[in-house]
């Protein structure tokens, strides 16, 4: 019985670290300008995106494009940051490579305050593992050859990453 208290104790004294967490998710605006600055060696440009679409929406469609042959996507309603596609075509080039790492990178800074560190391990851990999915879908001649892989972050943020045959895909999915 004196388990519960403290353990409720426990889940009051984490809450408001959870709840901070998602509401310190930067607006689009925020991730952009962000993004910018992270990823300033790319020269990151971006432009509304034209979407036909028989849905009413009030969602904001974002291209983005870099000088290394890596693009993006970023999903807002009004100012809120839904999700963010970063993209690089198979097979890439070395400089496409470095550039969609790069990205990638960047974007965990500019949307979640990651230190350099964090997020290349992070990529890293990632990567590899789509690799291993890949390379074992591959094996087992699946109709739809992918690795694909996925985290869980603080704040109901969460990650993945996707390699097939034409290409590789990371992507941040914003708190609800």
């Amino acid at each position: 019985m004196m388990r519960l208290p403290s353990t409720l104790a426990l889940v009051a004294a984490l809450a408001p670290a959870w709840a901070g967490s998602a509401s310190a998710f930067p607006g689009c605006n925020a991730f952009l300008e962000k993004l910018r600055a992270e990823a300033s060696e790319l020269q990151l440009d971006y432009s509304h995106a034209l979407v036909v679409s028989r849905a009413h929406t009030d969602g904001v469609t974002f291209d983005i494009v870099t000088k290394s042959d890596v693009d993006g996507t970023l999903m807002c309603s009004g100012d809120r940051f839904q999700r963010f596609e970063a993209h690089v075509t198979e097979p890439a080039t070395p400089r496409a490579t470095t550039g969609f790492d790069r990205l990638q990178a960047a974007a965990l800074r500019a949307a979640l305050g990651w230190d350099a560190g964090k997020s290349k391990s992070t990529l890293r851990s990632m990567a590899s593992d789509a690799k291993e999915y890949y390379a074992a879908s591959k094996e087992r001649g699946d109709v739809y050859v992918a690795g694909k892989t996925e985290e869980h972050v603080s704040g109901g943020v969460s990650l993945g990453m996707i390699h097939t045959d034409v290409d590789r895909a990371f992507v941040i999915v914003g708190p609800e």
